[in-house]
């Protein structure tokens, strides 16, 4: 009863998303060799129950198969946020040695998924039905170390969610093994194209395939910007066009009829993120768009350091005198504008602009901008030259 009301108040805690990391079933399915489950019957043995997912080479399919590093997987149970005073975070031991094994292949013998030093991101432990895993923290003073704490699991609470998500990930595995099999460029763009929104992606809510559709479509050429000009005109309430604005992005002037679909999409706010819109119009290199990206140079400062690139690209002189006000007054730079500044900057250098030296000079005299001193420098010198 003890766990299990600590195991819910854990479930309850946010996810401090910025400090600690817990591989999806689906991720896991996606990158495995193989995934058993069974009974751990020695430090580094385990006696398989089922072969979820059989390696490639059958013959190794044993009923007994030895685990790399498996002793190395403590099993203390950490509950943060219930802390007592003296003792600590309250912690219990794990007495089943049941568990579900996601394996990599090194060297001739198995490896549990990102094996560290006390855990694995590939590893679950089953007790009384529940699901325990090693949720990755990184050290907030060495951000190079990663330690591993077991916990209950939140994403597949019990054997049964965790079973269905196993099967569903191997169906989503499977289905991606098929579009990757197409020999047609034409049929593999349509078919690539839908994992690039929810509504019609095979894989349904999870994005596990959808990361690694930019580079196969980008690799696609005209075959795939004839298909994601389809999927922009398409679009319905709620599509997010993000990835699909990225690959167009790769694809650069390649892209030039997709130019006014994705300007359609800016002018409708929520279906693209504005600022890799912008980016992606600049490196498409249309410079018939300009007067329609004018008007971002009132919205965020990443967005407008978007534009001015987007006008270098285009070499559009016009719009100097715009860049120029769209600049931050110098006293409120703090370090996080750094960046966004020397790229306005640097638009309005290439672009010939007049102003440019005195404004970086002004930009110099802030202690924010002080680490970018190098890159600044240039610009003090006049226009760039034709």
């Amino acid at each position: 009863m003890f766990r299990n009301l600590v195991a819910l108040a854990l479930m309850a805690l946010p996810l401090a998303a910025e400090r600690s990391q817990i591989w999806s079933a689906q991720e896991m399915c996606a990158e495995a060799h193989s995934i058993v489950i069974g009974e751990r019957v020695g430090a580094s043995k385990v006696r398989v129950e089922e072969w979820l997912m059989e390696p490639p080479d059958g013959e190794k399919a044993s009923h007994v198969i030895e685990i790399m590093g498996l002793e190395k997987n403590q099993k203390v149970v950490v509950v943060p946020g219930l802390a007592q005073k003296a003792q600590g975070p309250v912690t219990w031991r794990l007495k089943s040695q049941r568990l579900m094994c996601f394996l990599v292949e090194k060297g001739g013998r198995w490896q549990a998924m990102a094996q560290g030093e006390t855990g694995s991101s590939g590893l679950v432990w089953i007790e009384e039905g529940q699901c325990y895993v090693y949720q990755q923290i990184k050290d907030q003073d060495d951000p190079g170390r990663t330690a591993y704490s077991l916990v209950a699991s939140r994403f597949c609470q019990t054997e049964a969610q965790l079973l269905a998500r196993v099967r569903q990930g191997l169906g989503d595995r499977k289905k991606w093994e098929e579009v990757l099999a197409i020999e047609s460029p034409e049929e593999q763009a349509i078919v690539l194209c839908s994992y690039l929104l929810r509504r019609t992606s095979p894989e349904s809510e999870y994005g596990t395939y959808r990361k690694r559709v930019r580079t196969l479509l980008s690799s696609l050429g005209e075959h795939a910007v004839g298909e994601l000009v389809i999927l922009l005109r398409n679009a319905t309430e709620g599509d997010k066009f993000d990835e699909a604005v990225l690959i167009l992005k790769d694809l650069g002037p390649l892209a030039k009829p997709a130019v006014l679909d994705i300007v359609r999409l800016l002018q409708n706010p929520g279906s693209v993120d504005a600022a890799i819109a912008i980016e992606a119009l600049g490196r498409i290199g249309d410079a018939t768009v300009a007067p329609h990206l004018l008007p971002f140079l009132t919205d965020t400062l990443a967005v407008r350091a978007e534009v001015a690139g987007a006008m270098a690209q285009f070499g559009y002189r016009d719009s100097i005198k715009l860049l120029e006000k769209a600049l931050p007054d110098s006293d409120a730079v703090n370090a996080e504008d750094a960046h966004h500044i020397y790229a306005m900057l640097q638009a309005l250098h290439e672009l010939g602009s007049e102003e440019a030296p005195r404004l970086t000079a002004n930009y110099l005299r802030v202690p924010a901008m002080g680490h970018m001193h190098n890159l600044l420098e240039p610009f003090l010198q006049g226009p760039a030259e034709e």
